[in-house]
């Protein structure tokens, strides 16, 4: 494979840089995916005939990268959410990242820039919250692929997940949890597959009308003594806040990685907005 580095990829990633300057200031006046800048998805569904648009950046410290052994600073541009409310039971997801970057310096050097991938996914309430028992839905995903493998950064596999999800109000606080499968296509056999178990518990604690804060532990366990590079286990935990201000939700959060793929340390950063379709 040819992992060709270039001064200009460098260009690139300040001038994408800056375009996302502008867009965060462009969608603060026209500008919630619930649980942003969490991963563990929230159980609960967006209004039926609404719109949420959610946008940010993170930076990953000493982010490594299985399938083509580089490792490095990653920064990811464009981390978008975009949620259709479709009746009160279900909703209608499109995520991806625009464009990731990578500043190897790890079995390379340079920079790295490649496509995101993006995932499309259906979540259905199938038990609602009562006093006593917890909500509960069902969220399948199919991830597309967007990426190039020759670039080092993403896989250009197809994956698929199916969640089951939970949670219950506690005082002023929402708990819940994610749990489920996730088959991976191997990326190094032909026709193969690694199938893998997803899990993540959260909660966000509501402070004030503008603020709240949330926590994290999320990840997935490949089962496989040798799993193929790019499907290991994976597992990082986060601790942030969203903040109500000029009718967006902002948010922030620092995350953690516990395994020795996962980045050290790393920074999120976004912003959520709301919108009505149809009553």
């Amino acid at each position: 494979m040819n992992w060709g580095n270039s001064h200009k990829e460098g260009q690139k990633a300040q001038k994408i840089i800056c375009a996302f300057c502008a867009f965060l200031w462009l969608f603060s006046f026209s500008a919630f995916a619930q649980q942003r800048p969490l991963l563990t998805e929230d159980p609960r569904i967006i209004p039926q005939g609404s719109f949420v648009a959610e946008s940010g950046f993170s930076y990953l410290n000493r982010a490594r990268f299985g399938l083509s052994g580089i490792g490095g600073n990653e920064f990811s541009a464009f981390v978008n959410g975009f949620n259709f409310g479709l009746s009160p039971h279900a909703e209608f997801q499109v995520n991806g990242t625009m464009h990731n970057f990578v500043h190897v310096h790890e079995n390379g050097s340079g920079w790295r820039n490649d496509w995101g991938d993006w995932s499309l996914s259906t979540k259905m309430r199938i038990v609602p919250e009562t006093p006593v028992l917890p909500i509960i839905s069902f969220r399948p995903t199919v991830v597309l692929p967007n990426s190039n493998d020759s670039h080092g950064i993403g896989l250009n596999s197809m994956q698929f997940f199916g969640n089951i999800l939970t949670g219950k109000t506690v005082g002023r606080g929402f708990v819940f949890g994610n749990a489920g499968l996730g088959i991976l296509t191997d990326p190094v056999h032909v026709r193969a597959q690694q199938d893998v178990f997803t899990y993540g518990l959260a909660g966000v604690l509501t402070v004030s009308p503008r603020i709240s804060l949330l926590t994290e532990w999320n990840g997935w366990k490949n089962p496989r003594h040798v799993p193929s590079p790019g499907t290991e286990s994976r597992a990082q935990v986060r601790l942030g806040a969203q903040i109500r201000a000029a009718g967006v939700r902002w948010d922030v959060a620092g995350m953690a990685g516990l395994t020795r793929l996962d980045p050290r340390v790393g920074l999120v950063f976004g912003l959520t907005k709301e919108f009505r379709l149809w009553k």
